[in-house]
């Protein structure tokens, strides 16, 4: 009875995790957003690379900040707000903001009404430059590239001859999913030890293990995973082999965690811990702890190692643990 409560209790715990990740999903949708987490990322190079520009220009007015098409319009006024709170609070280089820059101008020239907008000619750049006591203007350009990868062009010119003197391109990486689906293929190997005419075997049962989970980033390196997994008898061909099949399902819920990445964070090592059941009853459907680790390749190939220490097993046939050694792919 005890023991039935147990794997009561611990079903329900994974069902729970389970059940959160949906909820998580729904919190980390800022986290997901890939513009903003690059933006972020970006900040302290971007700050860099306009404090050098000190050894060219002593002080700089955002002329226009534009964005690429691919950018949306939610995207662009955090960006405008960011960019401009970050840059204006510098100490050693003095940055202002150039409203009358973007502002819509008319003039009458003959009998025509031309419209313009920006700094229309090197008399209104100077202009404007003595208003704002600046030496020059800085034009940011925000766009993506392939793969949403996020940039942002830097150009700085002289109010006087508008000569450009300094051009950067701060280039972001794009982050990690904010979820996928996660198939998988593989064998899991159990050392079976059990009673066979009065002596004491033990045997290297195998079994085909083929699932689906869900995963749920929650930060830039934590993850939550649930899913479950069928298992199927592999002991055709094995000699000394334990009489009745492994076949059942794998349930449970664990948590992983990104040690390091390399490559461009193109390939990443994970290590990971939880709990589950095993639906399998030769061995009296027991729980276990998981543990174990996992290869990514470009966020979708991978390769894994789970260990599972079964804290419950039958009393005719035992199994202090099972290894899983499979293959997936993230969708």
């Amino acid at each position: 009875m005890i023991n039935f409560t147990c794997k009561l209790l611990l079903v329900q715990f994974v069902f729970a995790l389970c059940l959160t990740t949906a909820a998580a999903e729904e919190e980390a949708i800022f986290w997901k957003d890939r513009q903003i987490s690059q933006l972020e990322q970006l900040t302290p190079s971007l700050v860099e690379s306009v404090q050098s520009m000190q050894k060219k220009i002593s002080s700089v007015a955002i002329s226009s900040i534009s964005y690429g098409d691919a950018l949306p319009s939610s995207f662009r006024k955090v960006a405008t707000a960011r960019l401009q709170q970050t840059l204006t609070s510098l100490i050693k280089l003095k940055v202002s903001v150039c409203e009358s820059c973007s502002q819509i101008r008319t003039d009458i020239s003959g009998s025509f009404l031309k419209i313009s907008r920006g700094i229309a000619d090197d008399k209104y750049r100077r202009e404007i430059a003595k208003e704002l006591e600046v030496e020059g203007f800085l034009d940011i350009a925000v766009f993506t590239s392939e793969g949403d990868q996020l940039s942002i062009s830097l150009n700085a010119y002289e109010a006087k001859g508008g000569e450009i003197v300094f051009s950067k391109i701060v280039t972001g990486t794009p982050p990690k999913s904010g979820s996928y689906i996660h198939v998988f293929y593989g064998k899991m190997n159990v050392p079976i030890t059990f009673t066979s005419s009065g002596s004491v075997v033990t045997v290297e049962h195998q079994s085909r293990v083929f699932g689906g989970e869900k995963m749920v980033r929650l930060t830039d390196d934590w993850s939550f995973t649930g899913g479950g997994a069928m298992l199927s008898d592999d002991n055709s061909n094995l000699t000394d082999k334990y009489e009745s099949s492994i076949t059942g399902f794998l349930i449970d819920g664990t948590i992983s965690y990104d040690v390091f990445n390399f490559g461009g964070e193109q390939v990443s090592f994970s290590l990971l811990g939880g709990l589950g059941m095993m639906t399998v009853t030769p061995f009296n459907n027991p729980s276990y702890f998981k543990t174990g680790f996992s290869f990514s390749v470009a966020e979708q190939l991978t390769l894994n190692y789970h260990y599972m220490a079964m804290l419950t097993t039958d009393e005719s046939a035992t199994a202090s643990g099972a290894s899983i050694i499979s293959i997936g792919w993230k969708f």
